[in-house]
């Protein structure tokens, strides 16, 4: 079985703790670099939901 790493819903990514440590160990523990590109990307979810 395949294991989930992200959900989307409406307003929120639930994603899997190992992705996101690793996407902030990516850029050098740059957690709010972090934190935009997951708000932009859930924004770009957003708009090709509606």
């Amino acid at each position: 079985m395949a294991k989930q790493r992200m959900i989307v819903t409406d307003d929120q990514l639930l994603i899997d703790m190992e992705l996101l440590f690793n996407a902030i160990r990516e850029v050098n523990g740059d957690w709010e670099k972090v934190e935009k590109e997951m708000n932009q990307y859930l924004a770009a979810v957003q708009a090709m939901a509606e």
